[in-house]
């Protein structure tokens, strides 16, 4: 392995000190400049660069556009002013050689139209992009994707990041936010809600292996972690609203990558001269053989494959407002096998989770029976919509989508028999396919007050089937044989009000009804921000928030003593959750944002198995379903102290330091309060990094960029394996009366990125060597008996893995 690392390091360094002949490299910066409330464009706005002599600047044209043709490569600040709005400006805005640089600028307009403009404002990446937030809202900025250590241009573990979030450590993406458990969190795409948009995803769960979407098509997105605006439903932990950007639609750019999640091509531009429409595609393909022949497996002993696509397709029309059409999809197959042979595997590892394969596939830890087995596993999601925007005049516009969205879970696990022959112990294949429409109605009345109101419903489609082996029985058990309609319908409605340019309200109310079972809830939502000085405010919010179950958890089947079927769950209700957040921010120089906050989640009715002496509750669940008898009975609550400082991207060098400490317990049917799996009660997050210029001719044309990314962060919690019992029946058996009773150690880990780009005069080339957990820490993680040799296995967290990418753009 140390041969490879350092083959790949010394090819870096050839590419790395390859001399570029200079001419002059120059860009653009163009954009288009917005209300914030209601989305018009502003003509006659005023931009200038910040800082530059002779002064550089210009205005926007009657659609609201802007362009600064021909500026030398590197960063700028651009100062953005218009009669009756608040000065904004945009900070650290990338240029490089190889494509334009597109801004999306949104201004807020001031309570009085002056002729001179005395408030002003700085656009953060901490700011959310949805004007109606007001606490725990995280910008998920395309400039922090190309930084962060590990990134590996994921979404979730960009996120990861953040104060308030942790990683399980087994190199799975999951997003476990303030001790819940992660499948409590919403995925939306372009304001619509998707099924987890990651390749090797389960039913039921919200993470997986690799994303489909590839980060060369995000745009600036929100991630939320609390407290919520109204026109987000059926989750209780967070959201991610994730926006994909315009294509460029006045000229072709095009990206080239290769590297760790191999091969894909972006294609943007416009459809003509004479077109305002732009696309956007991106395809990617890998087969991650290229690690898998150096030694680094990971997916464990499977062999994974995967490939996926996402487009985004802008066509504005004069009269039917603007029409997008956009999508992903990803297929991705992976096949494990073991022969049985190595019985003293008692510590495993691996790189894209552990991959403990079987918590990617349901079958978990204590169904893993033996060495010897395969295991096929496929996973495919797609997602294709319609949306157009309409204005009616400047301060009215509707949104409308209409949707399909589909997901697909495929297993087959086989055990070999007394014969020799590979028998199936447990198939699973899980579909869903669901027509989508969402209608929003945005008016903005006055400067102080705005509304939003709309509702979405979902048509789902299911075809659900799986059956595992019954020991007991020497017979396949069916789990579930279901397939059907039902219908989830959400409403929401908000009312953003400014009682002065310092005091913001939000207040709105959701609604979610589920056809399947009548099922309904109502969910207030309220958030207030105060910015009492130009550095310094308060933000708070409070709010009802809820998520259903899986449909494969509704329809689980059980026979009872007369050999009949039973659903025990289709009357089951949604799990709650009562948020509400205090946060201070402070911005403590220009470029130093210092954020606080203290919150406390209350959890009720959440499901439970109907069972007075059960510790089982969904809290502790993050994928798959369970055939147990459960009831809307149960209770947990978390309450913690997030603390953030960030600074910004200035003279070329970044950091961030967010600590985290929390406690998370819930209470089954028992009633005795334990801790959740997810209770590591602490995280703590250094990242930064600082880029080194390089001149040539007296221009900027290369860069050297180091981050490193630190995380410290206590073991998530797990039920002891009860030893005897588990020997006598050849499978893990776990001791629920002391469920999550014990904890894992710390997970340590550390990540370094050594990035170098050198501008050509129409092209960008970037070589990245992206070192993930460099000091090769193996805490464990899971564990579960193995019957081959009687003994209990550890799993470990990710290893050392050295991960190398070329993008070339231009």
């Amino acid at each position: 392995m140390k041969d490879k690392v350092i083959t790949l390091l010394l090819l870096f360094v050839v590419f790395s000190i390859n001399d570029i002949c200079g001419q002059e490299v120059a860009q653009t910066i163009r954009g288009v400049v917005i209300d914030n409330d209601s989305q018009i464009t502003l003509p006659g706005a005023s931009l200038v660069i910040k800082g530059s002599d002779p002064q550089i600047g210009t205005i926007t044209d009657v659609n609201g556009e802007f362009t600064f043709g021909k500026l030398p490569i590197g960063r700028y600040d651009i100062v953005v002013y218009y009669i009756g709005y608040e000065t904004t400006t945009v900070s650290n805005i990338l240029l490089n050689s190889g494509k334009e640089t597109v801004l999306h600028i949104e201004l807020t307009e001031a309570f009085t139209s002056l002729d001179e403009v005395v408030v002003t404002a700085e656009e953060h990446k901490n700011e959310s992009v949805n004007e109606m937030a007001t606490v725990s809202a995280k910008k998920v900025s395309i400039e922090e994707a190309s930084h962060v250590a590990g990134s590996i241009d994921d979404a979730g573990r960009m996120v990861a990041t953040k104060a308030g979030v942790a990683s399980s450590g087994s190199g799975t993406n999951d997003i476990i936010i303030r001790g819940n458990s992660p499948k409590g969190m919403v995925w939306r795409l372009e304001g619509l809600d998707i099924p987890n948009p990651n390749h090797y995803a389960t039913d039921g769960s919200s993470s997986g292996g690799v994303s489909i979407l590839n980060g060369a098509t995000l745009s600036n997105s929100d991630f939320f972690t609390s407290a919520f605006p109204a026109e987000y439903g059926n989750a209780y932990s967070g959201v991610f609203d994730m926006k994909m950007r315009y294509g460029n639609n006045q000229r072709r750019e095009y990206t080239l990558q290769a590297g760790f999640k191999g091969i894909d091509v972006t294609l943007e531009g416009p459809f003509s001269k004479k077109s305002p429409a732009s696309y956007l595609v991106s395809y990617r393909y890998s087969s991650l053989m290229i690690l898998e022949a150096m030694g680094i497996k990971i997916l464990g002993d499977a062999t994974p494959d995967f490939q996926d696509i996402t487009y985004k397709i802008n066509v504005p029309t004069k009269k039917a407002g603007v029409f997008t059409f956009f999508g992903i999809g990803g297929l991705s197959t992976a096949i494990q096998s073991g022969d049985g042979s190595t019985d003293s595997h008692e510590t495993e590892s691996g790189v894209l989770g552990t991959l403990n394969f079987f918590e990617l596939t349901g079958l978990n830890a204590s169904s893993k029976e033996t060495e010897d087995f395969t295991n096929t596993f496929k996973s495919n999601t797609g997602v294709f919509g319609i949306k157009n925007r309409y204005f009616f005049n400047n301060t009215m516009s509707i949104t409308s989508i209409i949707a399909y969205t589909g997901s697909k879970n495929i297993v087959d696990y086989k055990r070999p028999d007394s014969t020799n022959f590979y028998q199936t112990r447990y198939k699973k294949n899980n579909t869903y396919q669901t027509p989508k429409i969402s209608v929003s109605i945005n008016k903005k009345f006055n400067s102080r007050n705005t509304i939003n109101v709309g509702a979405n419903a979902d048509f789902i489609g299911y075809r659900l089937f799986s059956e595992r082996y019954d020991q007991e029985k020497d017979m396949m058990q069916t789990e579930i044989n279901q397939s059907g309609e039902t219908t989830l319908l959400q409403m929401f409605a908000t009312w953003k009000h400014r009682f002065s340019e310092s005091l913001t309200l939000v207040a709105g109310i959701h609604d979610m009804f589920l056809l399947l079972n009548n099922k309904y809830t109502i969910e207030p939502r309220l958030g207030i921000n105060w910015q009492f000085n130009s550095k310094q405010a308060l933000n708070f919010g409070l709010g009802l928030h809820s998520r259903m179950e899986s449909l494969s958890t509704y329809f689980a089947e059980n026979i009872v003593t007369d050999r009949s079927i039973v659903k025990p769950n289709e009357d089951l209700g949604f799990a709650k959750a009562a948020h509400i957040v205090l946060g201070y921010d402070n911005m403590l120089t220009e470029n130093i944002f210092f954020n606080a906050e203290i919150y406390y989640q209350y959890l009720y009715q959440v499901p439970v198995e109907n069972y007075d002496t059960s510790s089982f509750s969904m809290l502790n669940y993050n994928s798959g379903h369970t055939n147990k008898s459960l009831v809307n009975e149960g209770t947990g609550y978390n309450y913690g102290l997030e603390v953030t400082i960030d600074k910004y991207f200035s003279s070329n060098y970044y950091f961030t330091v967010t600590a985290s400490v929390f406690d998370s317990k819930y209470k089954a049917l028992d009633n005795i309060e334990r801790s959740t799996r997810y209770n590591s009660n602490y995280v703590f997050n250094l990242l930064g990094g600082k880029d080194f210029i390089f001149f040539n001719n007296k221009e900027k044309k290369r860069t050297l960029g180091l981050n490193i990314r630190g995380m410290w962060a206590g073991g998530q919690h797990t039920t002891p394996i009860n030893i005897e019992q588990s020997q006598i029946y050849g499978h893990t058996i776990r001791n629920e009366e002391l469920a999550f009773s014990d904890q894992w150690e710390d997970l340590v880990l550390v990540n370094f990125k050594i990035s170098f780009t050198m501008n050509r005069k129409k092209s960008t080339h970037t070589l990245e060597l992206d070192m993930q957990n460099i000091t090769n820490n193996l805490n464990v993680i899971d564990n579960a008996f193995n019957p081959d040799n009687g003994k209990i296995r550890y799993i470990t967290q990710m290893g050392f893995v050295p991960i190398f990418n070329y993008r070339v753009v231009f």
